[in-house]
């Protein structure tokens, strides 16, 4: 109680860049950590959020510290890992070994277009959603195999192909980097690796066109100022206080 609405504002967006804000429960516990500095006059004055907490209602453990550095800022958690940038989650851990547009087809033999991303990867990898979505299909698809089909919005959708087994239904919601089958080479294949397709409006389009996210992670003394700050800022009790000294004026 008592957060400026700023600094509320502020605590959603932070976040919302790790979970959906839909999914926190009403019994969730929030902790607000606002920058505070005290003028000469003792007039309090409330600055930038510096760390934003969730626990509980269904949505485990959340800590995220506002960190700046070149004067950009970025919220990264408790392990010192950033925020997720680009739209979609890369799919499966591997080498992207054939991309997207015409190509002569290793199995027929004969050119066609390619209409996604094949990623080699071992057998039985998972495969996770690339964004949160609806289950559109997953079944058995002619030479994509096993294979899984996800409506995001936007008009998005997104296809995994040669599945060794499915792990959703039609109709389920499934969030972003949920496991949603494993690697295999059902269909029409020559090893295990996920062909995975992106749509926009029903069409397929070139995975690449749509940035995959990266997570950056804090390294070095970066890392040890980082869990410094983060451990002064989590021994501030609750209701408390950590001032920042506020400018005067010199006197006339």
């Amino acid at each position: 109680a008592g957060a400026p609405s700023r600094a509320v504002e502020a605590y959603i967006r932070s976040i919302a860049t790790r979970m959906p804000i839909g999914r926190v429960g009403s019994d969730a516990e929030f902790d607000i950590i606002v920058e505070q500095a005290r003028a000469a006059t003792g007039e309090v004055q409330l600055g930038n959020l510096l760390y934003a907490g969730l626990n509980g209602g269904g949505s485990g453990k959340v800590q995220l510290l506002r960190w700046e550095e070149d004067g950009k800022v970025s919220w990264y958690d408790g392990a010192g890992k950033g925020e997720r940038k680009g739209t979609m989650a890369m799919p499966a851990s591997g080498r992207i070994s054939s991309g997207f547009g015409l190509r002569r087809h290793p199995v027929l033999r004969f050119t066609r277009m390619h209409k996604g991303l094949d990623i080699a990867a071992g057998h039985g990898a998972p495969i996770r959603a690339a964004n949160d979505g609806v289950v559109a299909f997953a079944g058995r698809n002619g030479g994509y195999g096993n294979f899984v089909r996800l409506n995001h919005s936007g008009g998005m959708g997104t296809g995994y192909g040669h599945m060794s087994r499915i792990a959703v239904r039609g109709g389920q919601r499934v969030s972003r980097g949920q496991v949603i089958g494993y690697v295999g080479s059902t269909g029409i294949s020559t090893g295990p690796h996920l062909h995975y397709e992106l749509y926009r409006n029903g069409v397929a389009i070139n995975p690449r066109s749509v940035s995959f996210s990266v997570v950056q992670q804090l390294g070095g003394n970066d890392l040890r100022a980082f869990k410094s700050k983060l451990s002064q800022l989590l021994a501030v009790p609750v209701g408390g206080t950590r001032n920042k000294p506020a400018k005067t004026d010199d006197a006339e």
